[in-house]
């Protein structure tokens, strides 16, 4: 195995892991920056994992320990991790710019639609298709945005959706949830105590619990419908990033895949919603300034 295709190696090998090994292997690929630089202690802390069971990952793999594993690890990232490793160079020239960020972005779309189970896909298509009201949580720039867009997504269906990107919020709004609810998280690492907590709430309280999250992350274990990607993080701070991206488009297919599974009454209804928004707007005003 050559140190350049780790990652990759780690991808086929993955059915092939004990389920122990299996969460190492999911963390990993999650968060490739973590497990470079983490200690055993941490990387079974992460991944919820005995010590020994982080040692045995690393020889099913074919390193000869922890510290042969990393150092392969860091030379499969030098060699070219898939649209993580695409920096953007100072003497990069504007035109280069672009099109290491759209190539960074097309690329991990197209990972993304490989990753996603697609039974997973088809029970949060149906969980919100009959919900009683959904609940979106996100924190920060990305997610934040993302839980925001995807609300307004489903409002256009007629489905009572709202998001909370405040930390109190998430939490009382997750208290007032009832079996019918759907809580639906969005989370790049999966470790925001605000999020995953609201998401404990809402499952206590009987509501249906979706997550978008990367594998191995601390959310994909606490909801009942995990949709799980594995994009890394940016490698440094001139590294695109395309987690924000990659939410914003899978929530899109959900959208389109209920708006298709709730039929024609529905979009009826979003066609007499435009058309009254465009007669409210009227002609184009002659006035001029």
């Amino acid at each position: 195995m050559s140190a350049p295709n780790l990652i990759p190696h780690i991808r086929n090998t993955l059915a092939s892991l004990r389920p122990a090994e299996r969460k190492v292997a999911d963390m990993v690929l999650g968060d490739v920056d973590f497990a470079m630089r983490a200690s055993i202690t941490e990387l079974a802390q992460r991944a919820d994992v005995s010590e020994p069971s982080v040692t045995r990952f690393c020889r099913a793999i074919g390193a000869h320990g922890l510290r042969d594993f990393k150092m392969l690890l860091a030379q499969s990232v030098a060699g070219g991790l898939p649209y993580a490793s695409t920096a953007v160079a100072r003497d990069d020239d504007l035109q280069t710019l672009f099109d290491k960020v759209s190539e960074a972005a097309v690329q991990g779309i197209t990972h993304a639609r490989g990753a996603l189970e697609p039974s997973a896909v088809e029970a949060a298509i149906s969980a919100i298709a009959t919900a009683r009201r959904v609940y979106f949580f996100g924190v920060g720039s990305g997610s934040g945005l993302a839980v925001q867009d995807a609300a307004l997504r489903f409002l256009r269906l007629d489905i009572a959706a709202s998001a909370f990107t405040d930390g109190h919020l998430q939490r009382l709004y997750a208290g007032l949830m009832e079996p019918g609810d759907v809580a639906f998280a969005i989370s790049h690492s999966g470790r925001s105590v605000e999020v995953n907590e609201s998401i404990q709430i809402a499952k206590e309280r009987g509501a249906t619990t979706i997550g978008l999250t990367n594998v191995g992350s601390r959310l994909a274990w606490l909801v009942d419908i995990p949709l799980l990607l594995r994009v890394p993080n940016a490698i440094d701070p001139n590294t695109p990033g395309v987690s924000r991206i990659v939410h914003l488009c899978i929530m899109d297919a959900l959208a389109i895949g209920v708006a298709l599974r709730l039929g024609p009454k529905t979009l009826e209804k979003m066609r007499h919603a435009k058309a009254r928004l465009s007669q409210e707007a009227g002609p184009p005003s002659s006035d001029t300034p």
